[in-house]
């Protein structure tokens, strides 16, 4: 059977509204330990919930810079992989301080049905690194070459 849509899709919700926060130790706790996230650009496992959020809170600067007011979650594709464990490709739509778009990427989530509600096991970042570009140049932005 799965997770149900419905609960996914209200915990992306809960999360794009902690972001929307940013409230990195609110986003960390929709997270399980340990959490791995890997895109083309980077992969790590974090093993405490005070070092995603700082993590997290690291890119809160240019996200402000960007004019990342808002970020909306839509779900795109839910792979049940067992009872309690699903597979969910969210794409995030970030508006600036009007509800305009700024831009959008996609992330694949692990996310599990843990006995204290889903959390987040793995995040692949789909198009995050080349999204942050697009927004940055459209904006006249430089961007760190690190």
């Amino acid at each position: 059977m799965g997770i149900e849509d419905w609960r996914l899709e209200e915990f992306f919700d809960r999360y794009a509204e902690a972001q929307r926060d940013f409230d990195a130790e609110a986003t960390a706790r929709f997270w399980g330990l340990p959490g791995m996230v890997i895109s083309d650009d980077f992969a790590g496992a974090l093993e405490s919930r005070a070092d995603m959020a700082t993590g997290l809170s690291s890119s809160y600067p240019l996200h402000r810079r960007l004019g990342f007011a808002s970020i909306v979650p839509e779900l795109r594709a839910v792979s049940s992989l067992t009872d309690v464990i699903s597979l969910v490709r969210v794409r995030w739509s970030h508006l600036d301080a009007d509800d305009e778009l700024i831009v959008t990427s996609d992330v694949e989530y692990l996310v599990r049905d843990d006995a204290d509600g889903l959390r987040i096991y793995v995040a692949v970042g789909i198009d995050e690194a080349d999204a942050l570009r697009r927004a940055a140049a459209a904006k006249g932005i430089e961007l760190d070459a690190g």
